[in-house]
């Protein structure tokens, strides 16, 4: 094999490799963020799951869903936490709950909150 392919292929996994290692950093620092007690990390840990669309997520955000706190962050300022992970269940599972969760300060609707629990009961199941 002539010097040049051998080094292709090096700079290739190399790369391959790189890559690989963000996405999976990336991936812990999400959970990390859903997980803490701080409520601007899980803000954020719930915005980055929802733009991720990896179901993976789903169960991290199904836990405490009904949570009404606010933010205090300039991002994510007049919404609770309950409405930003009501956002990304509907971005990851491709599907609107009953009700509209649209709007400032949204209370929590148990109605939404069930039936993205039944639906990812029922994707689980595949």
């Amino acid at each position: 094999m002539r010097p040049e392919i051998k080094n292709y292929w090096f700079v290739l996994f190399s790369l391959l490799l790189t890559i690989t290692s963000c996405a999976d950093n990336n991936e812990q620092e999400i959970r990390r963020k859903l997980k803490s007690k701080s409520l601007d990390d899980v803000f954020e840990g719930t915005y980055s799951a929802g733009m991720s669309g990896n179901k993976k997520y789903v169960p991290l955000l199904l836990n405490a869903a009904a949570n009404p706190s606010a933010s205090s962050s300039l991002h994510f300022k007049g919404f609770t936490l309950y409405t930003e992970k009501m956002y990304a269940l509907e971005r990851i599972l491709h599907v609107k709950p009953p009700h509209s969760c649209n709007g400032v300060l949204r209370m929590p609707d148990s109605v939404n909150i069930k039936f993205f629990q039944r639906v990812w009961d029922v994707e689980k199941s595949y």
